[in-house]
């Protein structure tokens, strides 16, 4: 099965059907970009954004069942001029730059994932041909992203050399301070939290936006990074959450 839509949509889709969805999360970081649907029948759909694959799983009768609720559903959004609701046109795009902490990627994405957001990572995107930072002002400078989430980890190691050696320590990717600068310069500063993990040089530039320590995990930062989210007045739903 196909489905090309986004995947707020596509919960919709399953609610419409006439299933409760008891859990939502990201699935891995290679170029399919997965996501799982749980249903609280034991149905389990998996969808692939890169490629639009769109596979069911479950007991047999639970399996079949979904499958054929799902293609009924999915033929009529495919045949229907899709109508804009209060779910997708509301502001639930958050744009994350990142480095190569692959872990704390995923449990950045699997709660905003559980809260109804749209997490945006543009090497999951394919840019439509366009150079990456023609992509990257395209997608920042969208008035569809809400927020800005720069998660700072430790990637490699630097120091001045007026300073020597000796004080070295741990910074971000220069993509990654690259795209924090083009965020901070698109959105207010009221839409953007920086996680960092303590230990890392901070660029006395940024002093200013609102930044999130954590020690070991990212998850270390989630409370108060809900409530920056509320503070942007973002819609959400901390009901996922709750039930883990």
């Amino acid at each position: 099965m196909k489905y090309s839509g986004t995947f707020e949509d596509l919960k919709d889709i399953v609610k419409t059907a006439g299933y409760k969805i008891t859990e939502v999360k990201f699935l891995s970081l290679n170029s399919s970009r997965g996501y799982q649907i749980k249903t609280s029948e034991g149905g389990v759909i998996n969808w692939y954004e890169s490629t639009g694959t769109l596979n069911v799983q479950g007991k047999e009768n639970i399996k079949q069942k979904l499958t054929e609720d799902l293609a009924k559903h999915l033929e009529e959004t495919s045949t229907i001029p899709f109508s804009k609701t209060a779910s997708n046109t509301s502001n639930k795009k958050i744009f994350i730059v990142h480095g190569h902490d692959c872990y704390a990627l995923t449990e950045l994405e699997n709660v905003l994932l559980k809260l109804g957001l749209e997490p945006y990572i543009l090497q999951n995107t394919s840019g439509n041909g366009l150079p990456i930072i023609q992509t990257l002002k395209k997608e920042i400078c969208d008035s569809s992203i809400s927020f800005g989430i720069v998660l700072l980890t430790h990637d490699d190691m630097g120091y001045a050399i007026s300073q020597g050696e000796e004080k070295i320590q741990p910074r971000a990717r220069q993509n990654v301070i690259f795209e924090m600068g083009m965020l901070a310069a698109a959105l207010p500063l009221e839409r953007i939290a920086i996680l960092k993990k303590e230990g890392i040089e901070m660029l006395s530039d940024v002093n200013g936006v609102y930044y999130l320590s954590f020690k070991e995990h990212v998850n270390e930062t989630f409370l108060k990074l809900i409530k920056r989210l509320k503070k942007a007045d973002l819609s959400f739903n901390t009901d996922q959450l709750l039930m883990h």
